[in-house]
């Protein structure tokens, strides 16, 4: 069951990692739902190139935090100090995807924007999945 939670842990993070740096290297294939929007559709967030860098470069350190974790790539790092970091990143995606934000998260109170529409559908599931992903990680790896 582990190796299914980490590939798919690792499949979101992939991807989101993916889609920040593509979007830092000035793509724009989805950056207009990329963004919470104000109730009239105007961005909430600035949008910049080293924002999107930014996220993807830290999303990349968590996958590795994750391989790491299991053992799929060796990092210099005690398992001890990489479990910290695995539960601190269970707990900032959860509370991600819970957040009772004004423009993201399962709870926000703007629903009307596209932002909103992929956040509901794909984005705040997206964390919320990832972050028990990775507390069960924590977890199941305690016994060993």
């Amino acid at each position: 069951m582990a190796s299914v939670v980490v590939a798919f842990c690792s499949a979101i993070l992939l991807l989101g990692a993916g889609f920040h740096l593509y979007w830092g290297f000035g793509g724009r294939i989805g950056a207009g739902v990329a963004l919470p929007q104000r109730e009239d559709g105007t961005p909430a967030i600035k949008e910049t190139a080293l924002g999107a860098m930014v996220v993807g470069l830290i999303l990349t350190l968590v996958l590795l935090l994750v391989l790491g974790f299991t053992g799929a790539v060796r990092l210099p790092l005690p398992q001890p100090l990489l479990k910290a970091g695995i539960v601190q990143c269970a707990v900032i995606f959860t509370a991600r995807a819970l957040s009772w934000s004004r423009y993201f998260g399962l709870f926000k109170r703007v629903r009307t924007t596209r932002f909103a529409s992929y956040d509901s559908w794909f984005y705040s599931p997206s964390c919320l999945l990832l972050g028990l992903g990775l507390f069960y990680l924590a977890l199941s790896q305690a016994a060993e």
